[in-house]
């Protein structure tokens, strides 16, 4: 049975059953509610939306555990455990600040996501999860990188019109705020966030999976579900999800992380950005009001997915499979490894 299928048989059953069992242990907890999944009858409360919210999340989470385990590729669920790990232990000096001094709660937590981003990145190199040599190796020429990013740009310029478009609950939008309008915070999502979480979810977790004989679909596939589920944020995972294909894509094709951390790092740093001058009135710009109509942001939201769409066609027609660029290096340090050195003239 092809690897792929045998993990759709595990994740998706699993991860429906998952998601009702869930939503009817929380409606035995805090009470009935609506029966009703989003989308699928009208006048949900906003406590049951959440709830599915939650539910479908955790669903998801399972199933892909349960698939991954069904295919026998573990090491996905290693990486994950070790990310939850050292967020975890970067939220005690949180924790210490708000009970303490409250004050520097938002300073506290972007110093936090720093130590935890660059431990991620040490624990990740330390366990050999992918070779920096090669994963760091610019294996595109200039144009074909610009064209890589502005791939993933026009990949989170659609995704943000449907993530508006889907009004999904914002359960981080004050912490964003804090940080926005903070120096180290600034750093921590800006530039040290996205270094690491392409370090982890495309250079470690895409790697090991191919490095496994997984398929390369169903690599961006599992890659880009965990980048989205970590975010633990109903606003911000489908928008995650969305992007992680789109690097994930761009890794597994190139076989470097330069075009997805130059795009990652553009895409927070204007969210950052925008947050930081426009702060609280940042919550009422929409793209429908930006545009005139909803109709013009859905017709630019389908302009921008199918641009990129034919930038990724381009780049499959160019660029050789990270598999093969890989084996090409490697062979290149084992015949420098092997070959002996000349001997000096004057020993001739």
């Amino acid at each position: 049975m092809k690897t792929s299928v045998k993990f759709l048989l595990f994740f998706i059953p699993v991860a429906i059953i998952a998601t009702f069992v869930y939503h009817a242990l929380i409606n035995t907890m805090v009470g009935n509610m609506p029966q009703t999944p989003p989308g699928m009858g009208a006048g949900m409360s906003f406590e049951s939306f959440a709830t599915w919210s939650v539910s479908i999340m955790t669903g998801c989470a399972i199933g892909l555990l349960a698939g991954l385990i069904g295919i026998k590729k573990y090491i996905p669920i290693v990486i994950v455990l070790i990310y939850f790990f050292t967020q975890s232990a970067a939220s005690i000096p949180i924790a210490l600040a708000v009970r303490f001094k409250p004050e520097w709660t938002t300073t506290a937590m972007a110093l936090c996501l720093i130590i935890a981003s660059i431990a991620m990145i040490l624990l990740v190199h330390g366990m050999r999860f992918y070779n920096v040599k090669l994963t760091f190796k610019p294996s595109l020429s200039l144009p074909l990188t610009m064209a890589a990013v502005g791939a993933a740009i026009l990949a989170a310029f659609g995704g943000n019109i449907l993530n508006e478009s889907l009004d999904l609950q914002n359960i981080m939008e004050e912490q964003f705020n804090d940080l926005s309008l903070n120096i180290a915070g600034m750093l921590a999502i800006a530039i040290i966030g996205p270094i690491a979480e392409e370090v982890v979810f495309r250079g470690a977790v895409c790697n090991s999976l191919l490095k496994k004989g997984v398929p390369t679909g169903l690599t961006i596939f599992i890659s880009a579900t965990i980048f989205g589920l970590v975010h633990f944020n109903p606003a911000q995972i489908p928008f995650a999800f969305l992007l992680g294909l789109v690097f994930g894509y761009l890794y597994c094709r190139t076989g470097s992380l330069v075009p997805s951390i130059i795009a990652h790092i553009l895409n927070n740093t204007v969210s950052v950005i925008l947050l930081a001058i426009y702060q609280e009135e940042a919550k009422e710009i929409t793209f429908k009001e930006l545009f005139g109509s909803q109709a013009v942001a859905w017709t630019l939201m389908a302009v921008a997915f199918i641009a990129c769409g034919a930038i990724l066609y381009m780049l499959h027609k160019k660029c050789k499979p990270a598999e093969q660029l890989w084996s090409e290096v490697e062979e290149e340090d084992n015949t420098i490894n092997t070959t002996p050195p000349p001997i000096p003239q004057d020993l001739i």
